[in-house]
């Protein structure tokens, strides 16, 4: 458990020192090489977090799916059942930043949105490794979900995300790609 804290905290160290000129590049670098991927090409509704602090900025993912006319699904977190539903996304106005600033749909504005109809999950992480494990930030909220679906899911990582390894607990789940500014890692 130390060895994840620290890969955590050197991670998010190295994340709070992209540039903006950085962040804004390599998040335009991950989001073509997601655009070009066949999983992309092939969803219809796609399940994707709004990124918070300095994790790859998915608005811009986000609006390209709504041009392309795909369905966008944003989970909203139960802390207390350590579970997440998902809504349709129309519209950013329909965001509310809830627990640990976190940017979530308004249950009364946004659709429900069934595991079933998801055709791929976007998935945020710390670090992530070639073998495709992750390190999310603790509360085990996609190890939970990712069971329950069979459809791909992509992770997606500045270069100083990617580690040589992820320590790894039973209950944790292997992500299927991971894109990085370079392409596709995993």
């Amino acid at each position: 458990m130390k060895i994840k804290q620290s890969i955590r905290k050197q991670v998010v160290e190295k994340l709070k020192h992209l540039t903006n000129e950085q962040y804004i590049k390599q998040s335009a670098q991950i989001a073509q090489h997601l655009f070009d991927s066949r999983c992309w090409k092939k969803a219809q509704l796609i399940a994707i977090t709004i990124p918070r602090d300095q994790e790859v900025d998915t608005y811009e993912i986000i609006k390209m799916g709504w041009k392309q006319n795909k369905i966008i699904a944003v989970p909203r977190a139960d802390f207390k059942t350590k579970t997440m539903t998902f809504y349709e996304l129309t519209s950013f106005d329909k965001l509310e930043e809830s627990a640990f600033r976190v940017k979530e749909p308004k249950e009364s504005l946004c659709r429900t949105i069934s595991k079933e109809e998801i055709g791929l999950v976007i998935v945020p992480g710390v670090a992530f490794d070639k073998r495709g494990y992750r390190l999310g930030y603790g509360g085990g909220f996609y190890d939970r979900f990712l069971p329950q679906i069979k459809v791909p899911t992509i992770a997606l990582a500045f270069t100083c995300q990617l580690v040589k390894e992820v320590p790894i607990d039973i209950h944790d789940w292997k992500i299927d790609h991971i894109i990085s500014p370079m392409g596709f890692y995993r």
